[in-house]
């Protein structure tokens, strides 16, 4: 398990990452992971706040739905 600070501080991580691979890039080819990169730290972040915006009631539904067991 990622321990918690080093969990928070990813997508900020991704963002900044992208950013100085954008600028120190000199060639065309890097774009495209930059923008993998920062649509990936985008979606964390979106799903990171609307998850911890729910309340303690649909969040426990949303996770047992998640977990469910398929058996």
């Amino acid at each position: 398990m990622i321990p918690k600070p080093v969990y928070e501080l990813l997508p900020g991580v991704y963002v900044v990452g992208s950013i100085i691979a954008l600028a120190v890039a000199d060639h065309f080819i890097v774009v495209l992971p930059v923008a993998l990169l920062l649509s990936t730290a985008a979606y964390i972040i979106y799903l990171r706040y609307q998850f911890r915006h729910l309340t303690a009631r649909e969040r426990a539904v949303l996770m047992t739905q998640r977990f469910k067991s398929g058996a």
